[in-house]
């Protein structure tokens, strides 16, 4: 319930995982949002090109992740969320779009196997709003069957795209948009299959309203990133360094996952932030942010 968690870029060694889980436990984390989508970044994705981590069978992978679920056991370190690949469309490219639904379905195995209940699946953005809906709805219905069969909520999230330079809102971007693209779906699926990442480092730098977002979400929320920004570049910063206005409205965040009743992992997304500082305070830097994890969690389950 509300665990504090960090994201496993930059923190975990595939080599090493018994030594970066402890890593991880010793900066105070309990949960970790698992970045599968590493192993096949989205400049490789652009490429045309193709994954040798994905390209393995579904046992092969999940050997991969034997010793990363026997350090999460050993040292209490929950796989709160995974992040699957992005982008997961290229438009005139089905063949590789084929390709990115099965790297989708094999993290969704992986996250079933690491006792993983949710996986981030990013919409696909398009400047014509009908174009872009209809991708997305053929899209994620395509992940229906796979999503049932390994019983993983997978979790939209609202984007920014950028214009001359400057962010502009993308899909899910409104709340009311994703609710429809998850309400939509799961009567579809008959089941809660779909959720909501809410991202509030995006939220902020198209300037929605955070409380207003969090409450039109209301149950749909799943899962968080929980980075800060001046509202001009996708920073990842540590929470609470940035002046407001123009850094995110934290108080307007904790009051609404308070007011909504939010019980899922209080993930950290702020890699940029503490790769400002010097190497070696790098860890003290880790336990900045899950002291400061604590300390919004103190204040959403205040009476």
């Amino acid at each position: 319930m509300l665990k504090i968690g960090v994201q496993s870029s930059h923190w975990y060694d595939e080599k090493h995982p018994e030594e970066s889980i402890k890593l991880i436990h010793d900066c105070g984390f309990e949960s970790i949002d698992y970045n599968i989508h590493l192993f096949f970044l989205p400049k490789s994705i652009r490429a045309n090109e193709r994954s040798e981590f994905f390209e393995q069978s579904i046992d092969e992978i999940l050997d991969h992740y034997r010793p990363l679920k026997a350090a999460a056991e050993r040292w209490q370190v929950e796989i709160g969320q995974l992040h699957a690949p992005f982008p997961l469309h290229i438009e005139g490219n089905d063949e590789l779009n084929d390709y990115l639904i099965m790297t989708v379905e094999k993290s969704c195995a992986v996250s079933q196997f690491l006792n993983c209940p949710a996986v981030v699946v990013h919409p696909f953005i398009h400047k014509d709003k009908e174009t872009e809906r209809q991708v997305n709805l053929t899209m994620y219905r395509r992940m229906i069957p796979f999503a049932k069969r390994y019983g993983v909520k997978l979790c939209l999230e609202n984007l920014y795209s950028d214009f001359n330079g400057r962010p502009i809102e993308g899909c899910c971007a409104d709340a009311a948009e994703a609710c429809w693209y998850i309400d939509t779906l799961n009567a579809e699926a008959g089941e809660e299959i779909f959720g909501f990442c809410f991202d509030i480092g995006h939220a902020n730098l198209v300037g929605r309203n955070v409380l207003e977002f969090i409450r039109t979400l209301g149950p749909r929320l799943t899962i968080l990133h929980i980075h800060d920004n001046m509202g001009e570049k996708d920073s990842h910063l540590i929470p609470c360094t940035q002046w407001y206005p123009g850094g995110v409205d934290w108080d307007s965040f904790i009051q609404g996952l308070k007011e909504i009743g939010y019980r899922g992992p209080l993930a950290f997304e702020t890699f940029r932030g503490i790769n400002l500082l010097p190497e070696d305070v790098h860890e003290e830097g880790l336990k900045l942010v899950s002291a400061i994890g604590r300390s919004f969690r103190r204040r959403i389950l205040a009476p």
